[in-house]
């Protein structure tokens, strides 16, 4: 079974700001781990640290996708993308 991805209302704002070209790659990325027979081992995610720790972030160039997953129903639960500036502060 492959994992689904839900995207908050938060980070749905953020994506829409985005431009088209950017916005494409984002989606490839997604699309990418979704199929992913499991996507916190794909090279691009990290677990985070701190108080946000149980989270991971999925790097994509400049950009960093933050998110929850719910391994016991394969739900990724995107709630913040962030350029790599921000995500840091």
């Amino acid at each position: 079974m492959n994992w689904k991805i839900e995207v908050k209302p938060t980070a749905e704002k953020q994506y829409l700001r985005l431009d088209k070209r950017t916005r494409k790659r984002i989606k490839k990325a997604l699309q990418e781990l979704e199929k992913a027979k499991n996507p916190l081992l794909h090279h691009n995610v990290r677990p985070l640290t701190g108080k946000l720790q149980g989270d991971y972030r999925l790097r994509l160039g400049d950009w960093r996708f933050l998110f929850t997953p719910e391994k016991q129903k394969k739900i990724i639960y995107i709630y913040a993308i962030l350029s790599r500036r921000d995500s840091y502060n």
